[in-house]
């Protein structure tokens, strides 16, 4: 399993370096390790007067000092993370534009981030780098909140019934199996407008639940089967980010894992979607993996 990791060198680091580390342990593979330089902010002469080509000299040689700083400080990580196979890169740039970049050259099997909480207007104005890689990430993104997530402990799985959630549940067996977890399966049921009479219409979603139960109970099995300990819940709601970041607040787990098929650009800007309203709003890690993707 070959694993990207932006790094930032703030406290979060070292909760997932180690997150890290056990992942690779577990899978094998290998990690890149990679941090973005900011660049220098250049405050223009005013107009009419020429810039010096010293002065833009003077701050490629300042970026190229922070770079190889950079440097000093990832090898020291990689010292952390031996015997795990570590490459390290450092580039100039702004980090979200050039994590997305290091994901589609390197390809990774997966990411793992650390989330900073962010003052509420900060949040709605700009976001987070870790919200704007979850939502334009190709790859299962894993982002860290605070402490590490012990991957032995208990983890909930949100279940749609959907192509994606299907993917997501191949996937979760693959990832979660070495460590032996223990699995609360979710659903949130939430109601269907049907243009029939009420009372066939109370028949018809009476004969749908039945089906979504039995369907349950054969994912149930699936995980068993795979030396899963295992329970199911379905709740009941009308917004399925509401029903997620309830039931994690309750079972209080130690990582939560979902998929997401992700909105078009105006949706996702003025609705969100389920994945960035849960991000934002539980505090445990979450694992998010991507509709279809490799």
């Amino acid at each position: 399993m070959k694993i990207l990791v932006p790094v930032d060198f703030s406290d979060i680091t070292n909760a997932v370096l180690r997150t890290t580390k056990k992942i690779v342990e577990a899978h094998g593979g290998e990690v890149i390790l990679f941090h973005a330089v900011s660049p220098i902010i250049y405050m223009p002469h005013a107009e009419g007067v020429s810039i010096d080509i010293i002065d833009v000299k003077l701050l490629q040689e300042i970026e190229a000092t922070k770079k190889s700083e950079a440097m000093e400080k990832l090898a020291s990580l990689k010292e952390f993370l031996k015997p795990v196979p570590v490459r390290a890169v450092a580039e100039v740039g702004d980090p979200r534009d050039l994590i997305l970049e290091a994901e589609e050259r390197e390809n990774p099997d997966l990411l793992v981030i650390g989330s900073h909480k962010k003052g509420l207007v900060e949040r709605i104005l700009i976001g987070s780098t870790a919200e704007k890689i979850v939502k334009h990430s190709k790859k299962p993104v894993l982002t860290i909140k605070g402490a590490e997530p012990n991957l032995s402990g208990k983890v909930v799985v949100a279940y749609d019934f959907s192509k994606t959630a299907e993917d997501m549940v191949k996937f979760a067996i693959r990832f979660l199996k070495p460590f032996g977890a223990e699995v609360v399966l979710l659903h949130i049921d939430e109601p269907i407008e049907l243009p029939v009479v009420e009372k066939i219409g109370r028949v018809i979603y009476q004969k749908y639940k039945q089906e979504k139960a039995k369907y349950l109970d054969k994912l149930k099995d699936r995980f068993s089967g795979e030396g899963f300990r295992i329970t199911t819940r379905s709740v009941e709601g009308k917004d399925p980010a509401e029903g997620i970041i309830k039931c994690v607040e309750e079972e209080n787990p130690d990582l939560l894992l979902m998929g997401s098929r992700g909105l078009s650009g105006l949706k996702r800007i003025f609705l969100g979607s389920t994945s960035t309203k849960v991000l934002r709003e539980v505090e445990v890690p979450v694992l998010l993996h991507k509709e279809g993707k490799r």
